[in-house]
């Protein structure tokens, strides 16, 4: 028989080094029933580099790996990196989410409720791989609470209504390169990865249809066309004339620019380039459009709230949900439920004043058959 000593820590009262006694010996029992494995004592760190020797080179895109490590480099690496993963609790990764500061323009500010899912997201990864392999029995992240959304930021506007659709539409009248990146993803509802992975042989302007297989991705500044998010991504979308007039317009001035720049122009075969005919970045975009609305009522927009407009559109004219859904091509159609809640229920609202006009249509004497009034 082998015997196990503990020596409490000085300053321990009797019954706290009782107590911690009890703890080690229920440890250590365990251990010897084969309960625990002894990974159980590796640290952080080391889970990370075997996360990503064995896991992510085969089960995450480049792009996606490339992102989780930036992200866990930056945000985990200072608060667990040298922590066993045994001392790993729910509640020390709480108090990570409640206490964690990221630089935002400039200013170090505690995390939003969505980067601070955004990061738990990956946390989760790296635990249920922990779990997979047998380090240890079960993963920390159940139960952690994270930063709830503050309610003066929910009633921030995520989209255009359709009252603002004629005044934000003025705005890009007049043709370029960017003003048509915008219309297309206010069109199509395509995420702005998909839109500038656009080859001219996905758009079929017979059928008057756009084929979604790709999205641009970016792995430390070099650009590549890699698969869209899902499977269920790799769809087709229909255009109406006025796409398929702007699409047109768009392919004829950018063969102007291939002429002008001859062989220099890297990538003919795309939709969308920069003005050197290279791929065109996404984070770019996004600062354009931003300095573009600034000091206009639409400054809250974003190229993912285009998408999100268009969606809300599409519901709130009674376009069928499991339709949206395939149309924004998402893997499930409960992912689309969930993030357009508020539009489905004034949606059901809408419905059920309807039904309501149509009763009261049909039966005048409604509300004293039904005993009301």
């Amino acid at each position: 028989m082998v015997n196990k000593y503990v020596t409490p820590p000085e300053g321990l009262t009797q019954k706290k080094a009782d107590k911690l006694a009890k703890e080690e010996y229920v440890h250590y029992s365990n251990r010897c029933k084969g309960l625990y494995n002894l990974k159980e004592n590796m640290r952080f760190s080391e889970l990370v580099e075997e996360y990503f020797r064995l896991y992510a080179p085969n089960n995450l895109k480049p792009v996606t790996a490339y992102n989780y490590e930036k992200h866990i480099n930056y945000h985990f690496m200072d608060y667990f990196g040298n922590k066993k993963l045994k001392d790993i609790t729910t509640a020390s990764i709480s108090h990570f989410f409640a206490t964690h500061k990221s630089m935002v323009r400039g200013e170090m500010k505690t995390l939003s409720p969505s980067n601070a899912k955004r990061i738990y997201c990956i946390l989760q990864s790296l635990f249920k791989f922990a779990v997979m392999q047998g380090c240890i029995k079960e993963t920390p992240c159940k139960n952690v609470i994270l930063p709830k959304k503050n309610p003066l930021e929910e009633g921030k506007q995520m989209h255009l209504t359709a009252e603002e659709l004629p005044e934000f539409l003025s705005m890009f009248q007049k043709y370029s390169a960017f003003n048509t990146i915008i219309l297309v993803l206010l069109f199509t509802g395509m995420r702005s990865g998909e839109c500038l992975a656009l080859q001219w042989e996905d758009i079929d302007f017979k059928n008057k249809k756009i084929y979604i297989r790709h999205s641009l991705s970016d792995v430390g500044g070099t650009h590549f066309l890699t698969t869209p998010k899902t499977k269920i991504s790799i769809r087709h979308l229909f255009m109406d004339d006025n796409l398929v007039a702007l699409l047109k317009k768009h392919r004829s001035e950018q063969r102007k620019l291939q002429m002008a720049l001859g062989s220099s122009f890297s990538h003919p075969e795309m939709v969308f380039t920069s003005a050197t005919g290279n791929y065109k970045d996404r984070s770019c975009l996004n600062t354009q459009l931003k300095r573009f609305l600034k000091g206009t009522k639409f400054e809250y927009l974003t190229l993912h709230k285009l998408r999100h407009t268009n969606a809300t559109l599409l519901l709130n004219n009674g376009v069928d949900l499991k339709i949206v859904s395939e149309h924004l091509g998402h893997s499930d159609i409960q992912i689309t439920a969930k993030t357009y809640t508020a539009v489905l229920d004034s949606s059901r609202m809408k419905t059920a004043e309807l039904m309501e006009h149509i009763l009261t249509e049909q039966t005048p004497n409604q509300h004293q058959m039904l005993g009301i009034g």
